[in-house]
């Protein structure tokens, strides 16, 4: 089968010796004092779409300028919703509030631009191990940094922050990984549930910049830093916070629009017409302003995917993502960019629906596992079959640079012809029947209603019913738009006939596998599915924060055991990992010379060269 991705190898490229002694020592050690730097071997198309040369008539200059030069035109499906980092949902929201907000520590280009490297924003160095133990550490913050209003930006801000991340009444989304994600702050999950004050919680002010934080276990540097870079953690404005508070101080307007806004980060929110469009222009006073070319961004909301390939080809939006149609139209041209894989795409199951008891029976999960065709699949979106939940680029091992996938412990939970097994589905699917009483089976798959969800769900309307019986089983499709559904899954808490099927895929660092399966944990806010499992949780906290977890083969263990609880009983259906497609106007010159973690390919760095 024709693999559609761009050059020989997507491979993961690991920076210097010291990150990994950085990564590879025991809690209360000494970590290097080099920041993480990690990212995909370069596509050739992102080789030659990728532009660090000026010509004679740059219309940029050497250097950026305050005010930056040319507008990026985006187009995006989702709506932004919220900029209230405390509490937004999708990942798209996410990118826009790091935008426009500052964070502890945050992804950067390196200075060559084929590296992410993970470094101080607002922090002026990396995290002091106050002890030695990797249990208290302090941060010190830049001076002279300001909201856009020119108020001072300092430790007041950050505590501020945290305490309203934390507190019981606001109870927000956000709030439990904050309290323990990468690294679990003393008392902060007791403080959010009402359990202690807040002088009990490791969060506190030293002076005007410095902050210190108390964590349960000992970490390294590296993985506060990485806790503290989550776009959830960005500052907030404490004027503009209480502002937009209600009465009983439960819910805050604080990020929904531009009166109950401020910025401080890269760019500035000159204008917003929340769900239609969003003007950025740069901010003059950003700490790192000196990596900033463009004057401003646009983004308008645009739904449908057909007219913003029409926008694109008008030369009225910069670059596009590319449905799958698009994609077979424009596959050879120079100016496609793919994207290697950094999240597996999977079927979500509520196994609590009142109205679909079935969804319960683990066999009959098993059996729409083994009668997905993957490879079929991923033949019909140009992306590649998974039966897996780790994707290929996720890193177990930095001292060797061993993908999980690659190890025994990985390949001994995939199975061959990623597990399509028609005859072994329909037994299952028999016995589950049997098991349960029921004639037939008739379930809802609820799905984006552009992109390939459309081709998947479809694929799977027509192959299930050929495996199982047209008489014994219907898959009925409900198509919505990506924000309706994701909050209709979200809401199986409080109403659990919310879904019957659905799809799901989570990002997260290729570094970290381990903290990737915090979506399945029970403290997960934002749970797609009502996976509630303590032995699960148990093997989770040992991988993330277990005493023995930089020993030799600890975390390949846990990893491959979190993988498998899932796998096993089918609480996921895992089906290809995703490789997004986009088109790029020749006006945009990338800084990128490939596409890297977390800044991906550098939008917000690139030059307007007209």
């Amino acid at each position: 089968m024709k693999k559609h991705v761009k050059g020989a190898t997507l491979a993961i490229m690991l920076a210097a010796a010291s990150l990994l002694a950085a990564c590879g020592s025991k809690a209360g050690g000494t970590a290097s004092e080099e920041s993480i730097a990690f990212t995909e071997a370069a596509t050739e198309a992102g080789s030659t779409a990728a532009a660090g040369e000026e010509t004679a008539d740059d219309v940029n200059g050497d250097t950026p300028t305050d005010e930056g030069h040319g507008i990026l035109r985006e187009a995006s499906v989702n709506k932004i919703g919220s900029l209230n980092p405390l509490t937004y949902i999708n990942s798209y929201s996410s990118i826009q509030i790091k935008r426009a907000s500052l964070s502890l520590y945050t992804y950067f280009p390196t200075d060559d631009r084929t590296f992410t490297k993970l470094s101080g924003e607002l922090a002026a160095e990396d995290p002091i191990d106050v002890n030695g133990d990797g249990k208290v550490w302090q941060i010190k913050l830049r001076d002279g940094v300001t909201w856009e209003n020119g108020d001072a930006l300092n430790a007041d801000d950050v505590v501020y922050t945290w305490k309203m991340m934390l507190d019981p009444k606001l109870a927000n989304l956000r709030a439990s990984n904050f309290a323990k994600d990468v690294i679990e702050i003393e008392n902060a999950m007791a403080y959010f549930q009402g359990e202690c004050d807040w002088e009990d919680v490791g969060l506190k002010k030293v002076d005007d910049l410095t902050v210190e934080i108390h964590t349960v276990s000992g970490h390294d540097k590296q993985e506060v830093m990485t806790h503290l870079a989550h776009p959830a953690n960005c500052i907030i404005n404490e004027e503009y916070y209480e502002k937009g508070m209600n009465a009983d101080r439960t819910e805050t307007l604080y990020g929904t629009s531009a009166e109950y806004w401020i910025s401080s980060g890269p760019f500035i929110v000159e204008s917003w017409t929340n769900d239609a469009e969003i003007n950025f222009k740069k901010n003059p006073n950003y700490v790192f302003k000196d990596l900033i070319w463009l004057a401003g961004i646009n983004i308008k909301v645009v739904e449908d995917q057909s007219t913003q390939m029409q926008l694109f080809d008008n030369g009225e939006i910069d670059y596009v993502k590319l449905s799958t149609d698009n994609f077979k139209k424009y596959e050879e041209d120079p100016r496609v960019l793919e994207s290697p894989a950094n999240a597996v795409t999977h079927i979500v199951i509520n196994t609590i629906n009142p109205d679909q008891p079935i969804l319960a029976n683990e066999k009959f999960r098993q059996a729409l596992y083994f009668a997905t065709d993957r490879q079929a699949i991923s033949g019909l979106t140009y992306n590649a079959p998974a039966d897996y939940i780790v994707p290929t680029t996720h890193i177990i091992d930095l001292a060797s640079g061993t993908k999980f996938r690659d190890t025994e412990e990985g390949k001994a939970n995939q199975h061959p012809n990623y597990s399509y097994d028609p005859d072994k589905a329909k037994q299952l699917f028999d016995e589950a029947l049997a098991e349960t009483g029921t004639d037939k089976v008739t379930l809802t798959m609820i799905y984006n209603d552009t992109g390939a969800q459309t081709t998947m769900s479809e694929f799977l309307q027509q192959s299930w019913p050929n495996i199982f019986g047209a008489d014994k089983f219907e898959l009925k499709l409900q198509a919505m738009p990506s924000s309706q559904r994701g909050d209709q899954i979200r809401s199986w808490k409080t109403k659990p006939d919310a879904y019957e099927l659905s799809w799901g895929g989570w990002v997260s660092t290729d570094l970290m596998p381990w903290n990737a399966f915090k979506y399945w944990t029970t403290t997960y806010s934002a749970k797609n599915e009502p996976y509630l499992n303590e032995e699960f949780d148990k093997v989770f906290n040992d991988a993330n924060f277990g005493e023995d977890r930089f020993e030799e083969g600890v975390r390949l263990k846990d990893v491959a055991e979190m993988e498998r609880m899932l796998l096993e009983p089918a609480i996921i259906i895992p089906v290809t990992e995703t490789i997004d497609k986009y088109m790029k106007a020749d006006r945009v010159e990338l800084s990128m010379k490939n596409w890297a973690n977390r800044v991906e390919w550098g939008w917000d760095y690139v030059k307007i060269t007209e």
